[in-house]
């Protein structure tokens, strides 16, 4: 029975909603300060003005970073096996936070620079940085790493899998400079498959060990080959045979690809060495390697 998990759209929507909403009042209570710093405008209050629109950009600065914060720790959540944040972005919005709503106090109520005054802005800042880890909570600190096995380390997974990303983000960029509608939509399958085998490497590090050389193999191959492709399709020098290796090889590793996907639905196996050696010798034979 495969442990691998299966791949589910709607989840991954609801969960990008989900982190996306997260923090949405920290955008709407600052509200009151742009308007406050408006009404000043109107009646020729400069001071107040300033006041009220530095409030406002500190709160909204402090949710931006917020934001940032959430959005990094859904990823995190919704992996079993993930690196944490190396950023506290929370932890700064927090204190960001804090530092606004004290400063707020202290110069936009006019109560002077009393010893009481500067008390209830420390104070309110404080219960406001307070307020924000209760609601929030703390960055993730810790590495998730469950479930591996002593036949791979956790650096090791963590090192194939940011290379294969940086593969990936590169083929996605070359791909934007290939205006060949069938060539196109080739390279997006291949993509949106091999995001699909490193989710499953993510919450089955223990495949890495028979994964490794189908990542390395297929993305290097597959990013190599539509690079070159795309310079020799930005100076117009594309031959029809060039175009027909090209969609060969993309066949051959889309083709592949969905073998692969469908042998981790089975048993979450990877039985590769026979296919790499194919595609190994295809790329030789198109000039690639």
């Amino acid at each position: 029975m495969s442990s691998a998990k299966r791949y589910s759209p709607e989840e991954k929507t609801l969960n990008k909603v989900k982190y996306g909403l997260k923090g949405f009042l920290l955008f709407v209570l600052p509200l009151p300060l742009l308007i406050a710093a408006i009404i000043s405008l109107v009646r020729g209050e400069i001071l107040h003005t300033l006041i009220s629109a530095a409030s406002f950009s500190g709160f909204m600065i402090s949710a931006l970073i917020a934001r940032e914060g959430f959005k990094r720790e859904g990823k995190y959540q919704r992996s079993r096996f993930a690196k944490a944040p190396t950023t506290p972005f929370k932890t700064i919005a927090a204190l960001f936070l804090g530092l606004s709503t004290g400063l707020t106090v202290l110069f936009a109520t006019g109560d002077g620079f009393s010893l009481h005054h500067i008390f209830n802005s420390v104070f309110m800042g404080v219960a406001t940085l307070l307020g924000f880890y209760l609601s929030y909570g703390l960055d993730p600190r810790k590495d998730k790493t469950g479930g591996i096995s002593l036949s791979v380390s956790a650096d090791e997974v963590f090192d194939a899998l940011e290379a294969a990303e940086v593969k990936i983000a590169a083929i996605e960029t070359a791909r934007k400079n290939i205006h060949n509608l069938e060539l196109d939509q080739h390279l997006r399958n291949i993509i949106k498959k091999a995001r699909h085998i490193v989710e499953t490497i993510k919450n089955n590090p223990n495949d890495l060990d028979r994964a490794r050389k189908f990542l390395k193999v297929y993305l290097d191959g597959t990013q190599r080959v539509t690079e070159s492709y795309a310079k020799t399709h930005e100076k117009d020098a594309i031959t029809d045979v060039l175009d027909a290796n090209f969609r060969r090889v993309l066949i051959s590793i889309e083709k592949t690809f969905d073998e692969q996907n469908e042998k981790l639905k089975e048993n979450d196996r990877f039985d590769l060495d026979v296919k790499i050696e194919v595609l190994e010798t295809q790329l030789k034979q198109e000039g690639v390697v």
